[in-house]
Formats: C-alpha cells, sequence, structure tokens
C-alpha cells in the first residue's frame, strides 16, 4: 500500500510501507460521522475555505450534484471558475476517537490521517489526536 503525506498543496513524502500504528491521546467527537462519498469526476460547487485552525488548511467546502456536502482537501480537486472536479474518490466521513484506542493510521493530508479500527472502520481523524 502506497501512503502518500501530504500537506499544503504540495505532496511532501511518500512512503511505500504499510498503515502505521498509532494511540489516541486526544478524544476526538466528529461532526460527521457519516459516509459522505464524492466519485472521480464528480463536478461541485466549491465554497469557504477552512480558516478556524491554521493545522487545518487547504480544506474547502464542497456541495454535490445530489446535495451531499463536505469539508475536502483541495488536493483532491481541479478547480475552475468557482467549481471542483474530484480527481479521486473521496469519502469525507470521519471516526469518533476515545483516549487508548489504537489505530491503523495510512494516508494523512491538510492535518487529519485517514484510520482504521480492528474491524475494519475507516475514517478521517486529526493527527493531533494521536502520538
Amino acid at each position: 500500500m502506497e501512503v502518500t503525506v501530504t500537506s499544503g498543496s504540495k505532496v511532501n513524502e511518500k512512503m511505500a510501507n504499510e498503515p502505521k500504528p498509532y494511540r489516541v491521546t486526544q478524544e476526538y467527537n466528529t461532526p460527521y460521522p457519516d459516509s459522505i462519498f464524492f466519485h472521480e469526476g464528480e463536478i461541485v460547487e466549491v465554497g469557504e475555505e477552512y480558516a478556524d485552525d491554521p493545522q487545518w488548511e487547504n480544506w474547502v467546502w464542497c456541495k454535490g450534484q445530489n446535495n451531499n456536502q463536505a469539508w475536502t482537501p483541495k488536493q483532491f480537486l481541479k478547480l475552475e471558475n468557482g467549481k471542483g472536479i474530484f480527481i479521486r474518490d473521496y469519502d469525507a466521513r470521519e471516526l469518533s476517537v476515545k483516549v487508548g484506542e489504537e489505530l491503523l493510521v495510512g494516508e494523512v493530508i491538510n492535518g487529519f490521517g485517514m484510520a482504521q479500527r480492528e474491524n475494519g472502520e475507516r475514517g478521517w481523524v486529526p493527527m493531533r489526536c494521536f502520538e
């Protein structure tokens, strides 16, 4: 599995190794527990850029053709005239986590990691929740 670590608008590092185990040190309760899926090639309206946390740069609010709406990494979009075209599939689901949980984290982008529980449940978690 190739793990891509990105920050800002550039890919910083590519690692050709398996997801790494992380222990949760800070609880996180997600406001987005459900799967919100966008498909490669889907055209979306691009709204505001997230600005409330400097560790979470390059997230934009996207609204899809089926009224699916979610924060999206800019890097997953080709931007044209206020619209975005997804250049890959993207599931915006986040996981709520509790202190002491151990998860595998693969892809990391804009301060969030794609985490997976032992039971296979997957979702994005802020990296500041892990040690």
